[in-house]
């Protein structure tokens, strides 16, 4: 099995909604071949692209970093995981708002619910979650207020 191979299976992984384990190790795949699974399982270059990775496939390249992405059986669970770990590393640098251009108003609580969850179990101790929260927020320029049914209105 060669790269092209690789980027075949991943383009077949983005829709992918049953197969749990993928076993490639002992294959020709390079590191770009790896990239494109790697980019499938867990792709950060936005909130947006990390909501559409793939979460519910291991893939087993050999390589471990490939194992954590979706090591959990629930999909939901891997990609707050996954969600919470991209807003912590941007964090840092408080640069979570310029990357929220076109974020809809519903991943919010997807969000919120990532900063809950996994802010505990994350070795981020520099990252307060409170400052996560803070930083999300800025993005509206609105107030928020929630009714009592759990709708979000904007004031």
């Amino acid at each position: 099995m060669k790269d092209s191979d690789a980027t075949l299976i991943a383009n077949a992984l983005r829709s992918n909604t049953t197969l749990r384990t993928l076993r490639l190790n002992e294959n020709n795949i390079t590191k770009v071949g790896k990239e494109s699974l790697r980019l499938v399982l867990f792709d950060e270059s936005s909130l947006n692209a990390v909501a559409d990775s793939n979460h519910i496939c291991t893939v087993d390249l050999g390589w471990k970093a490939f194992d954590v992405y979706n090591s959990h059986e629930q999909g939901q669970i891997n990609r707050c995981r996954k969600i919470y770990s991209l807003l912590s590393s941007r964090n840092a640098t408080m640069s979570n708002v310029q990357h929220f251009g076109n974020i809809d108003l519903k991943i919010l609580p997807i969000m919120l619910e990532a900063v809950q969850k996994y802010a505990k179990n994350v070795n981020f101790l520099e990252v307060k979650p409170l400052s996560i929260v803070y930083e999300v927020m800025r993005k509206w320029d609105k107030a928020l207020t929630c009714t009592g049914a759990g709708n979000i209105i904007e004031t």
